[in-house]
């Protein structure tokens, strides 16, 4: 998903032999570890002292690794959240379709996408995108505001489409999620996430994830178009 050569040079570190030496070396490493999908798009890395310990480092210079990578578009932190995975960069283009497609237009697509893909997951999930699954259930199900919603819904949702096993849809999914990261959208989201509808929609959630495990693709298409109907609904109102 992401390039082989990212822009800062980046060089492969092997975390089984040898100690990253400084903040662009285990930069250099975390890189790697992204674009090998050991930490996935939109997931949240591990915390510091975690991440400092498993690569024999300081704190000082695991921050200023993070910091390489903020910098270069390959993970965002949030205070109190923690450091995330960010999709590769979107080119001008997409930012443009994000700036001009409005709530509405953009349910239109999830409405003709989002069945397809969780039909795709049924049938090609393996058990490791189970189990991203099931962590990203849990990140949305422990959300409290509106705002931890926002990006754990975001990040459930496109752990169904990487379970789909098909890059380029992972890749379309990819910038309907640019869409949804867009201030105008989560202006709309943020007027109908009341503690009910976070509720409902986790309710959702929980069945499309039984339904996926269960591989029961009648099932996980109906209640993917019962969660879309009522986000359409929310935003009509």
């Amino acid at each position: 998903m992401f390039p082989s050569t990212a822009p800062l040079n980046y060089q492969t570190f092997d975390r089984r032999q040898s100690r990253p030496n400084g903040a662009r070396a285990l930069a250099g490493a975390l890189a790697e570890a992204i674009r090998k999908q050991v930490y996935r798009v939109n997931e949240r890395l591990p915390a510091e002292r975690e991440l400092a310990s498993h690569y024999d480092v300081s704190r000082g210079t695991l921050r200023s690794a993070l910091a390489l990578l903020e910098q270069d578009g390959l993970v965002t932190r949030k205070v109190g959240s923690g450091t995330f995975v960010m999709p590769p960069t979107t080119d001008k283009v997409a930012s443009q379709f994000a700036d001009t497609t409005s709530p509405m237009q953009l349910m239109q697509v999830r409405n003709m996408l989002e069945p397809i893909i969780v039909d795709l997951a049924v049938h090609h999930a393996a058990g490791r995108d189970l189990e991203q699954l099931r962590m990203a259930l849990e990140r949305v199900e422990a959300a409290r505001t509106a705002e931890q919603f926002s990006i754990a819904d975001e990040a459930f949702h496109q752990s169904i489409a990487e379970a789909c096993g098909n890059p380029l849809m992972i890749w379309i999914y990819e910038q309907v999620n640019e869409v949804r990261r867009h201030e105008l959208w989560r202006a709309s989201r943020g007027e109908v996430l009341s503690q009910q509808n976070m509720t409902q929609y986790n309710a959702h959630h929980r069945a499309l994830f039984e339904a996926i495990s269960q591989r029961d693709a009648q099932a996980a298409k109906a209640h993917m178009m019962e969660h879309l109907s009522k986000a359409r609904e929310d935003l009509v109102r």
